[in-house]
């Protein structure tokens, strides 16, 4: 017995390795598409339960007792029966090397746990930390039931009245421990991947805030086009009809900018009643089209909206690239259209200079006056 318990505890030490090493192939959420991510980690289950087999010691009878099927267990769970048989297969043919009958009880006990881990796969969902983790416990003892029962089949009840229960109990440990430890590692990426859409998303808008956009910018390149958007006298829209409803002007501008351009495209709620927008390779010749086609459609939208009298005035800037070029030259271009009567659309040159910033730099170098 002392034997068998510590076989179990050095398979239970290695399982608990493999739980850390799978758990960091959770690196984002929600998980990039492809193959490659289950395919790295189908093959660590194969190798670990392979691994988890040879280092088990073998009782007299010649049976060795493991814990190889909680991997596949849990890859069950995430992919399927099939893909879990197919990662267990390996290790439950190893017996072979040495006895048939061995190898035919490996075979049965990874059909019966596949098959209930998969009937219970509705029950567990590794993505949802806060309804499986209670569910693991009892989940595991169903799931490890069946393990070992094949001995009695054979005929080796002596073995199976020894090792069962001690099986099943480091089974079930070692299910829960690997399934918290995947489920916390998911859990923290949701909690981040939420945060970090906390802190770059507009709450009202829906649209990515002026933090997006300075990261963005600087990424764009030539052929690309910036747009900078500025409602027209919305101050108005909130002294005579109410904060609650220049929230929802704000709102419909954010979901007509968001529904009309190509999935390329990003608009940005850039401040106040201020949105910007950046444009993937757009032809110089189409970008008044273009900018005339959403100003259009956001004119539309605020028609339909309280305090419909209020129109759009736009500024856009296309040319030579440089991040603080081309705001500046937006910016530029939007305030040469307030002056000349709002509610148009002006492109900036690409030629346009930058502002001569020696004054602004000589007052920012002045000490300050000590009175």
């Amino acid at each position: 017995m002392n034997a068998l318990l510590h076989s179990l505890f050095v398979n239970l030490s290695v399982l608990i390795t493999f739980s850390f090493v799978l758990s960091l192939t959770y690196r984002r959420w929600p998980p990039p598409p492809g193959l490659r991510l289950p395919a790295l980690r189908l093959g660590l289950t194969v190798l670990t339960t392979m691994a988890l087999y040879l280092m088990a010691s073998a009782e007299p009878s010649g049976t060795r007792i493991d814990l190889g099927l909680v991997p596949i267990a849990i890859m069950t769970l995430r992919y399927g029966g099939w893909l879990g048989v197919l990662c267990g297969l390996p290790a439950a043919l190893l017996p072979l090397a040495g006895h048939a009958s061995d190898a035919l009880i490996s075979v049965l006990n990874l059909l019966a746990v596949a098959g209930l881990a998969h009937s219970l796969r509705w029950t567990l969902n590794m993505e949802d930390a806060q309804g499986s983790l209670r569910r693991y416990g009892w989940a595991g003892s169903l799931v490890f039931l069946p393990n070992e029962l094949p001995l009695w089949l054979l005929g080796d009840s002596e073995t199976l009245l020894r090792v069962y229960l001690p099986a099943l109990a480091f089974n079930v440990l070692g299910f829960w421990a690997v399934a918290v430890m995947i489920t916390s590692r998911v859990a923290l990426l949701q909690s981040t991947d939420q945060f970090r859409l906390q802190a770059l998303q507009d709450a009202l808008c829906g649209l990515p805030n002026r933090r997006q956009f300075e990261q963005d910018l600087p990424l764009t390149a030539p052929g690309d086009a910036l747009l900078l958007i500025d409602l027209d006298h919305f101050k108005r829209v909130n002294d005579e009809f109410g904060h609650p409803v220049g929230d929802e002007v704000l709102a419909a501008v954010g979901r007509v900018l968001a529904d009309t351009l190509r999935s390329r495209d990003r608009a940005y709620r850039y401040g106040g009643e201020e949105f910007a927008v950046i444009l993937r390779r757009v032809p110089a010749e189409q970008l008044p089209q273009v900018a005339q086609r959403l100003r259009e459609a956001v004119g539309a939208a605020l028609c339909r909206a309280p305090g419909r009298h209020h129109r759009v005035h736009w500024g856009a800037s296309f040319g030579p690239w440089s991040s603080t070029r081309t705001l500046w030259q937006a910016d530029e271009a939007l305030y040469r259209v307030k002056q000349s009567g709002r509610n148009g659309v002006r492109i900036a040159a690409p030629s346009a200079a930058l502002p001569d910033s020696g004054p602004l730099q000589a007052l920012l170098e002045q000490p300050p006056t000590v009175r």
